[in-house]
């Protein structure tokens, strides 16, 4: 007998009768509960490790941990699989309102400039992590998530995940663009930023954008982990101060790095994703490499720091738990 039957006796003859079932909401968060999410109140993932003698058996268990997980599932970026494809639309979301702010910007002409992008791009950063964290752990940036890969606070299939989420929102976020300003506009201001062009003598070099890059993003995924992304940081500050922090910090390096100086040089990207957008927008790939590596650099030399004071360590555990 199933569930919205019962057995009901009349008459001495038994039978059934149909009652509707009954349901109630289940709370969806089980995307944000990994160790590396900005959703400090939902770090509820433990990882059982079980160590294995020689390196190659250590790089196969790293890469495939995880795969057959249901929470890695449920929170794959992608519209193919599941519901659960935040980091996509956030991260094309971010990238084009980004954009569009910086155009606004450069168009009133302000002497401020610098202290205008740097303000509204951290408080859109906050916005965003505030707003996708809880389903998704408000990463929006292939920086973020390679950074805490490095660090052993997201599984290896779920940094895949997200990352290739990542890179195809910012593609979505470049196409939006140049459809919504038309060529000329978007040619004009540069896609909306991202841009180093080194033709003139007194042009930045690619190994000065690159040290700059990788210095700036180094210092970026300090502070984020500090303020943020660190599991001891809920116990510090509380689990919802973090991305607030985390946009002011972006917000007042955007500030420091925007008037450095350099003809025909946008500054440090701290968003590799935003800075596709807007070569996808422009159509122009030019130097795009600076602005992977040298955030891919920053994260392998903080992953070197980090691990000098890890958040957690081993605790042998019996097969009976």
């Amino acid at each position: 007998m199933s569930s919205s039957e019962k057995a009901v006796r009349s008459n001495g003859e038994l039978r059934q009768r149909r009652v509707p079932l009954r349901t109630t909401r289940k709370n969806e968060s089980d995307g944000a509960q990994f160790q590396g999410s900005f959703a400090a109140g939902t770090r509820q993932d433990q990882w059982i490790v079980e160590k294995e003698s020689g390196t190659w058996n250590a790089v196969h268990q790293y890469v495939t941990y995880g795969w057959n997980k249901k929470t890695i599932w449920k929170s794959a970026v992608c519209p193919l699989f599941l519901d659960k494809f935040i980091e996509f639309v956030g991260t094309a979301f971010l990238a084009y309102i980004t954009a569009m702010a910086g155009v606004t910007i450069v168009n009133f002409q302000s002497p401020y400039l610098p202290a205008y992008v740097g303000a509204i791009n951290g408080i859109y950063l906050s916005l965003f992590i505030y707003g996708t964290a809880a389903s998704s752990g408000g990463h929006l940036n292939p920086m973020i998530t390679f950074s805490t890969l490095l660090a052993g606070l997201i599984e290896f299939p779920r940094a895949v995940l997200y990352l290739l989420a990542q890179t195809g929102g910012a593609a979505l976020a470049g196409a939006m663009i140049r459809g919504c300003l038309g060529e000329a506009i978007t040619e004009k201001y540069h896609g909306g930023g991202c841009f180093l062009n080194n033709s003139r003598a007194d042009s930045l070099s690619n190994g000065q954008a690159f040290l700059l890059e990788t210095i700036f993003a180094l210092i970026c995924i300090f502070l984020a982990f500090g303020v943020g992304l660190d599991p001891r940081q809920a116990q510090l500050f509380g689990p919802s101060i973090g991305p607030a922090m985390v946009g002011i910090t972006v917000g007042v390096l955007i500030f420091t790095a925007a008037g450095l100086g350099f003809p025909d040089y946008s500054g440090p990207s701290f968003n590799p994703g935003r800075c596709l957008a807007y070569s996808v927008a422009r159509r122009d790939f030019e130097n795009q490499w600076i602005f992977w590596i040298g955030p891919a650099a920053g994260a392998f030399v903080h992953c070197a720091i980090y691990r000098t004071v890890p958040p957690f360590t081993l605790v042998r555990i019996s097969d009976e738990e």
